[in-house]
């Protein structure tokens, strides 16, 4: 099977083929286009966008557990990462809800009603959950594809490896 972590192989025009490699880190974007004219071969512009990629990851440290849950999603309106209002018809002034999910494990969240506390101080209270439910998380590498988690062993020292098996 052929690796495609990041990788898509495009048409940018008629007859010109290319593979894109496109990831984030941190926020910073990762993109590079190697096209098959340049190397007269697709499997040659795979080649080396896989190679480009690898020699990227390996260079970076990969994101702790808590980081990730710490980065603000663009759909995100609270202003606190996994601190979301909703309203349903039990609660038609609605709650804040504090979530924490992690790939592998069981969504974790706490909801405070508007009815029974307030808005301001509803939304403090899931603020408060959430930051308790990240003190809770394991600070490990988080690593979900398999080319990461392979090249980061490279780049993590081994006590944070052994840790995140």
């Amino acid at each position: 099977m052929m690796d495609t972590y990041a990788l898509t192989h495009l048409q940018t025009s008629k007859g010109l083929w290319c593979w894109t490699v496109n990831f984030k880190r941190r926020g910073r974007l990762y993109q590079m286009r190697f096209y098959e004219t340049a190397t007269r071969s697709s499997a040659r512009a795979h080649k080396q966008a896989v190679a480009w990629r690898d020699r990227q990851l390996a260079s970076l440290s990969p994101l702790g557990k808590r980081e990730f849950c710490q980065q603000q999603r663009s759909n995100n309106t609270s202003g606190v990462p996994g601190v979301h209002f909703l309203r349903n018809a039990k609660q038609p002034l609605g709650f804040w809800q504090a979530r924490l999910k992690l790939t592998g494990e069981r969504t974790r969240y706490k909801s405070f009603s508007v009815r029974s506390h307030g808005h301001e101080k509803a939304f403090a209270m899931a603020v408060a959950a959430r930051q308790q439910m990240l003190a809770q998380v394991k600070d490990e590498p988080y690593l979900y594809a398999e080319v990461a988690k392979r090249l980061s062993r490279a780049a993590v020292p081994p006590a944070s490896v052994a840790t995140s098996r």
